[in-house]
């Protein structure tokens, strides 16, 4: 059953993003809650593909405004800067944030594609600054989400791009290639 209360502000009004280097503070529970896993933290440059320094970590929280005091963290995302490309990961909504909402705010969400949607809309706008974003999933909600906003499959099973540069299809292949010998990120 959704919570009645008044509405006195739109659900765009009622929600916003922020980045940080380190949302940990905010996004813990949500990230467990979603994957029953620890809160992902920079990969030491030892022995990994994927070394990255915590300045070159990006992640991003939508939070919802319930009332005047009460704002709670809904959705996450991890991004991290790998040479001249974005790697997306980690990417999950409250579970039972939608069944929550007043019916107006459920309404306009959906309108926007979903709280996943806003936030990674937002993160795009700052982190445009690559030739690509680069996902890696199986999970089909979260591909219906990115294929929104342009991602493509690759041939790679389970990496999907989204490019913000127009490159030659060699260069693209060759990007997609290199992204792929990460594995999973």
């Amino acid at each position: 059953m959704r919570r009645q209360m008044p509405i006195t502000q739109s659900f765009g009004e009622a929600t916003f993003v922020l980045g940080m280097l380190d949302a940990s503070f905010f996004a813990t529970g949500l990230f467990r809650e979603a994957f029953g896993q620890p809160f992902p933290q920079p990969p030491s440059s030892a022995g990994t593909s994927l070394a990255a320094p915590t300045d070159t970590w990006y992640q991003y929280v939508a939070f919802y405004k319930w009332s005047e005091t009460a704002i709670e963290p809904v959705a996450f995302v991890n991004l991290i800067r790998h040479g001249n490309v974005y790697l997306e990961g980690g990417l999950c909504a409250r579970r039972n944030f939608y069944r929550r909402l007043p019916p107006e705010h459920w309404r306009e969400c959906k309108a926007r594609g979903g709280i996943v949607q806003v936030l990674l809309e937002h993160a795009m706008r700052e982190r445009n600054d690559a030739d690509a974003w680069f996902g890696h999933t199986s999970i089909n909600p979260a591909f219906l989400v990115i294929e929104r906003l342009g991602f493509e499959v690759t041939r790679h099973q389970y990496l999907k791009v989204r490019w913000f540069r127009d490159l030659p299809d060699a260069r693209k292949r060759e990007i997609e290639d290199a992204i792929d010998a990460i594995g999973a990120f």
